[in-house]
């Protein structure tokens, strides 16, 4: 990030990521965001709005903070905005939302043998994942070309299988964000949050035991609990 010139008697910024230019007209404080995602229990979309996560990136780095890489449930507008950064997708929110499209008690072989595969993602390697799902497809690609007998309003014939297109057209565009981890095999990067949840859980639980701590207090509890336990 640089300086890129004035507005109104106002600082303009340029990030070389995203090429984007913003101004700081409110500068971030990464302890508020750090206190609204644990304790406010807001999402990183609902974050996203209120902080505009490219600043908060860039005001993280401009306190000294490296960014190794980013572990996320997937959300793709995220995922395409951070490509200077390794980015790792969530495995068990793909999973489930492959799941989610297909039925739950899924009568035909084809859906009931996807199911199976994309259960074992988050013990796969990329090649053998995608060898065994390229098969998969090759089996049931006439099942899933398959169209309807009547035409919809806009004068076209659907795809009878919409759920199962859907759940394989998730997998093959989320590929280069599945298996991130074998690229980058020195950061040791995170293919599930379970580490960063439970470490919230236990700062939460803590903090429930002193509800009498104003908002600076508790912050400053806050980073007490993750400075003892970066050491």
């Amino acid at each position: 990030m640089k300086k890129h010139g004035t507005q109104n008697n106002t600082q303009r910024y340029k990030c070389h990521c995203c090429n984007k230019t913003f101004t700081f007209q409110h500068k971030i404080n990464p302890a508020d965001i750090w206190f609204d995602y644990s304790q406010g229990k807001q999402t990183y979309k609902e974050l996203a709005i209120k902080y505009n996560y490219h600043v908060a990136l860039n005001r993280l780095r401009e306190k000294g903070y490296i960014i190794q890489s980013i572990t996320c449930d997937g959300h793709r507008g995220l995922l395409r905005d951070l490509f200077d950064i390794p980015t790792q997708m969530y495995h068990f929110h793909l999973v489930a939302m492959v799941v989610r499209k297909l039925r739950k008690k899924h009568k035909l072989v084809a859906g009931k043998e996807l199911k199976i595969l994309v259960k074992t993602l988050k013990e796969s390697t990329k090649n053998n994942f995608y060898r065994h799902l390229h098969l998969w497809y090759l089996t049931y690609q006439d099942y899933l070309n398959e169209r309807s007998d009547k035409c919809n309003e806009k004068g076209y014939f659907p795809y009878k299988h919409k759920g199962l297109r859907g759940a394989l057209s998730s997998l093959k565009y989320d590929e280069k964000y599945l298996f991130t981890f074998e690229k980058h095999p020195e950061l040791n990067i995170e293919k599930t949050t379970n580490r960063l949840e439970g470490l919230l859980s236990e700062l939460k639980r803590k903090l429930n035991n002193h509800n009498g701590l104003n908002k600076k207090r508790k912050i400053m509890f806050i980073k007490d609990f993750l400075n003892k336990k970066s050491c």
